[in-house]
């Protein structure tokens, strides 16, 4: 059975930090690392809520996991006298507040983590359902308290509680706290938080809340989707491919923007009837899309078409710092890949979601993908994710998304003749 924390921090064990942490800490950063934990109470829970101290004096307060790297998270700062239950309730209603107004229908993440002074907690809304996910153990200790005032804060904002509420414990970063994935419904229909939809801009995606990937849709790369539309208008009867197609967010954008043809990769059953659903949701003629389930590098290894636009956003390759070496040689790759497959002119719409790859080393990765194959190009935009998924200033990892528009140059000033080098597989 998990003990809850008691709602007055007052009676919680204490946590003794190194002075390097203390003065991190004050400079905005919400992080103690395993390593700066000098002194920690109640030897025999894991995880529990505490209350930081450095030398003796206060730091504030927040939860502990003598399992993870990251071993604390911190949610009050210095002497801080609130009570968990009302910063929750104010962090909570602050967060949903610098998102408002949002347009009727408009789906949105209304709480970003750390980005809104709550670590390890993240909430989406797809009106009219709430989607809440916990990424760490300290979360799963306050999950009854959140059930609690989460429906009510979106009832004071948006004027009717939710619909339904789930509970999404399933994110792979889990492991990295020691704790078991699960998924819960707090309140709602299955079958109606299996069948929602999102709207951006008047294109209808079907959304599966409950199995779906993420929360059931990816909302950090609407921004990037509007320039991806806004670049296919332009050439009316452009070929596209979409790679990593999900529901299809990237190529339906495309189809309503004109294009004469977009080929949807995507490895999962489950997504491509999701995005079946959306075409005829959407009216788009379904003679100009071309579903293919496949493995993405083994389509690209076989496929000899030629695109005016190419669309790589994968899931994230590098999800630990031992990861790195092998996910950078998988981008490489892929972006090679997808690079061949583009024509003289064309633009190459590459992302990456890998919070522990920084903007500057995937610049470095396309950069060598585009020069490996002989080419050159020109970065003709570069974005990262949506505003409601923002990025604290004192704490660079709340800065994960990344995504280049790169136009093949080709031509007397632009570089050598295409040609193909043999792909590195290690």
């Amino acid at each position: 059975m998990v003990e809850a924390p008691s709602l007055d921090p007052a009676g919680w064990p204490e946590v003794e930090i190194t002075p390097r942490a203390a003065k991190r800490l004050a400079g905005g950063h919400l992080w103690v690392f395993a390593n700066e934990v000098t002194a920690a109470g109640d030897p025999g829970r894991p995880a529990f809520w505490c209350r930081f101290r450095a030398g003796g004096n206060p730091v504030g307060w927040g939860c502990y996991n003598r399992h993870s790297l990251i071993a604390g998270r911190l949610f009050a700062f210095g002497a801080s006298e609130d009570r968990l239950d009302g910063l929750l309730e104010r962090r909570l209603a602050a967060a949903i507040g610098r998102r408002l107004p949002l347009p009727p229908g408009r789906a949105a993440r209304l709480v970003f983590s750390e980005a809104d002074f709550l670590p390890g907690l993240v909430v989406d809304f797809y009106p009219p359902y709430g989607v809440l996910q916990s990424h760490t153990a300290g979360i799963d200790l306050v999950l009854p308290l959140l059930e609690e005032i989460l429906p009510a804060a979106l009832r004071r904002a948006f004027g009717a509680p939710p619909e339904g509420l789930l509970i999404r414990a399933d994110a792979p970063v889990r492991e990295l706290e020691a704790v078991g994935r699960f998924t819960r419904i707090a309140f709602g229909d299955r079958e109606a938080l299996r069948a929602a939809w999102v709207e951006e801009e008047g294109v209808r995606f079907a959304a599966d809340l409950v199995e779906g990937q993420k929360t059931g849709f990816f909302l950090d790369q609407r921004e990037n989707r509007l320039r991806f539309e806004e670049a296919v208008r332009q050439m009316p009867g452009a070929r596209v491919l979409d790679l990593f197609s999900y529901s299809g967010g990237w190529g339906l954008r495309a189809l309503r923007a004109g294009a004469g043809r977009v080929v949807f990769v995507e490895e999962s059953r489950e997504a491509l009837e999701l995005l079946e659903r959306s075409l005829a949701a959407n009216g788009l003629p379904r003679e100009r899309a071309a579903l293919c389930r496949a493995d993405v590098f083994e389509f690209l290894a076989r496929d000899a078409g030629r695109y005016d636009f190419v669309v790589s956003d994968p899931p994230a390759f590098a999800k630990s710092k031992k990861a790195l070496p092998q996910a950078h040689r998988a981008y490489l790759k892929l972006n090679r890949l997808a690079w061949r497959r583009l024509k003289p002119g064309g633009l190459l719409f590459a992302s990456s979601c890998s919070r522990l790859v920084s903007e500057a080393e995937f610049a470095g990765i396309l950069a060598a993908a585009v020069r490996r194959e002989g080419g050159r190009a020109h970065v003709a935009y570069r974005g990262m994710q949506a505003p409601d998924h923002p990025v604290l200033l004192s704490m660079p990892e709340t800065a994960y998304l990344k995504c280049f528009a790169l136009r093949k140059v080709e031509g007397e000033n632009g570089g050598p003749p295409a040609r193909s080098f043999p792909l590195i597989s290690k």
